[in-house]
């Protein structure tokens, strides 16, 4: 089986080295999506991209060439409203799993805020945190922005309400607070490398390809 992953950068070469050692895939591609060259001329199984936001318009002219129906794992942030059309096209031709985050840790995050939102709304200031490597360019990170939704911050409250970082080189963490009066909840997630993400997104490629 073929797999294309969409992005040269750390991520990409992270998630090559990972897929080459778990064997599912006999022949995987690295592509670098503003290069025509890079992009095989056979039809893939799978595609996951860790690139940027710019990359939808190659991944869906790829996929249209090819007649559709190839599973695509979008692990990308930061799409404004052109991409989000571009997006929904893909979506009528491909099998989609998009997320913010594709690590188990802050699966179990979401729900964990989710839970505690319901429970302490009336009763506490909410605010998220976020902290990042100096190179990450959408701030807040689409992780975060995925924590707001949760609590019900909305882009118009990011300012107030959301905290941003970049610094180092900190793969990633998150805190969600919950103040109230003599006490503060925190539900935090650390990432200590970036394998966490190829993993996710990986069984979430195999998943979506009815593999496991």
């Amino acid at each position: 089986m073929k797999l294309g992953i969409v992005g040269t950068g750390t991520m990409g070469k992270v998630l090559y080295e990972y897929a080459s050692k778990e064997g599912t895939f006999n022949e995987i591609f690295l592509i670098e999506p503003l290069k025509n060259e890079t992009w095989p001329l056979e039809k893939l199984d799978l595609l996951i991209d860790f690139s940027h936001p710019e990359a939808i318009y190659s991944i869906y002219d790829y996929c249209r060439e090819q007649g559709g129906n190839i599973p695509v794992i979008l692990a990308t942030t930061g799409y404004d409203e052109a991409h989000r059309e571009t997006i929904k096209l893909l979506e009528k031709i491909c099998p989609i799993i998009e997320k913010t985050n594709f690590s188990k840790g802050v699966a179990v995050m979401n729900k964990l805020v989710a839970d505690a939102t319901e429970m302490l709304r009336e009763c506490s200031d909410i605010r998220v945190e976020e902290m990042h490597h100096i190179m990450k360019k959408d701030a807040p990170s689409g992780t975060a922005k995925t924590l707001c939704d949760v609590v019900g911050i909305t882009p118009e409250e990011y300012d107030e309400k959301v905290a941003v970082l970049r610094m180092g080189s900190i793969f990633g963490e998150h805190t969600v607070y919950f103040a109230m009066e003599d006490e503060v909840l925190e539900i935090r997630h650390s990432a200590y490398s970036k394998k966490i993400f190829a993993i996710g997104a990986l069984e979430a490629g195999k998943k979506i390809m009815g593999l496991n």
